[in-house]
């Protein structure tokens, strides 16, 4: 019998991860040739059960044969119709703090569940987004789960709100919502107009017509004309949403090791070595770059990788060895590396909020009008 290879085994991630970056290749048309067209039309393939899956679940909705709960509290829900970093998360962030200074006790319900790439938190499994609205929303309740009627009747009955955020609600039809806001990127707005694993579209693009706001998030990183083309598709799919932009303002550095804040002028001049594992790594590239940061390597792990101890201390090593100043990483990343015991290492998290540069009223009357009806 032939020796049988480990799938932990260095040898197969790596062609594993060959194997991603090639499929990604193709998908973003970098990739051209006879195998590129093959492989395009072979997802294309298997574009169709996943659209007559999800056509069939929304019709069973729509006409009411599968209902959607009401609870009794307001639902504002924050979403997006592409896979990736759109950002979400801090946007629910800004919403969240909205709701509280117009008065609101609100909650967050999160999906929280993410497979191999969760962890246990309390009695619930949770990603890395719930981990991060948890560090960064101390005062509010954030409940993780599938069920998210049932987190909800719980923050109820629990906390007494009078209101509850949805992460990455979109497409979660089971929970009638009373503000539909969806997150479109300016870096990649429409997933290539391509349907999962074809492109990045999580449902058809004609499906944000149930969209009751826009946010185009990244606006500073984008071209003119991109965002220019991105209201011309929205107008046209659904006229009557109102269009915000938005960037990701960065606030500040938080150092590991001793907890201390350094301002962003610190970056300034320095050589930096990133280290990410996001939906959108090109755009923590951009924010590090137009900080003034030395970029001397950015290292890519897939959208939420976790960490172990191990490819940390590589990292590290690494970073010391190309003469690094400091090994800069995303909050999504630090909730995960910060229980390590990774010694002699200068690890600094770059604190972000978004703010929205174009239509803060809209959005703000939009949530007004919520209470309101």
């Amino acid at each position: 019998m032939g020796k049988r290879v480990c799938p932990c085994h260095p040898s197969f991630l790596l062609i594993i991860l060959m194997v991603k970056e090639y499929y990604l290749s193709i998908l973003s048309g970098q990739q051209r040739g006879i195998i590129a067209a093959i492989v395009k039309s072979t997802l294309s393939a298997f574009t169709l059960p996943y659209l007559a899956v999800l056509n069939t679940r929304n019709t069973l909705y729509k006409k009411g044969i599968v209902r959607s709960s009401r609870l009794p509290v307001k639902v504002i829900s924050i979403g997006n119709i592409t896979t990736g970093g759109t950002g979400k998360t801090p946007l629910v962030e800004f919403s969240v703090k909205y709701l509280i200074e117009s008065g609101r006790k609100v909650a967050v319900l999160s999906r929280g569940y993410g497979g191999d790439n969760s962890s246990q938190e309390g009695d619930e499994i949770v990603n890395d987004e719930c981990l991060t609205l948890i560090e960064n929303l101390r005062d509010v309740p954030v409940l993780a789960g599938r069920d998210r009627v049932k987190s909800g009747e719980k923050a109820i009955n629990d906390f007494g709100v009078d209101c509850v955020v949805l992460d990455d609600g979109f497409q979660h039809l089971r929970l009638k919502r009373d503000l539909d806001v969806v997150v479109i990127d300016a870096l990649n707005p429409f997933g290539g107009e391509n349907l999962i694993p074809r492109g990045s579209l999580r449902e058809p693009l004609q499906n944000l017509e149930r969209a009751d706001l826009f946010i185009i998030s990244h606006c500073d990183q984008g071209n003119q004309q991109t965002i220019r083309s991105i209201y011309k598709k929205l107008d046209q799919i659904n006229h009557s949403a109102p269009i915000c932009e938005s960037i990701h303002s960065p606030v500040h550095f938080d150092n590991i090791a001793d907890g201390s804040i350094l301002e962003l002028e610190w970056l300034k001049g320095k050589r930096v070595y990133a280290l990410s594992a996001i939906g959108n790594p090109e755009s923590f590239s951009n924010t590090l770059k137009g900080l003034g940061a030395d970029l001397i390597k950015h290292k890519v792990f897939q959208d939420h990788h976790v960490y172990t101890e191990e490819e940390i201390e590589d990292v590290v090593s690494d970073a010391q060895s190309l003469g690094a100043d400091a090994v800069v990483v995303t909050q999504k990343d630090i909730v995960k590396i910060r229980k390590m015991n990774i010694k002699d290492a200068n690890i600094l998290t770059l604190r972000i909020e978004i703010e929205i540069t174009r239509g803060v009223d809209l959005y703000k009357a939009a949530i007004d009008r919520v209470f309101k009806s």
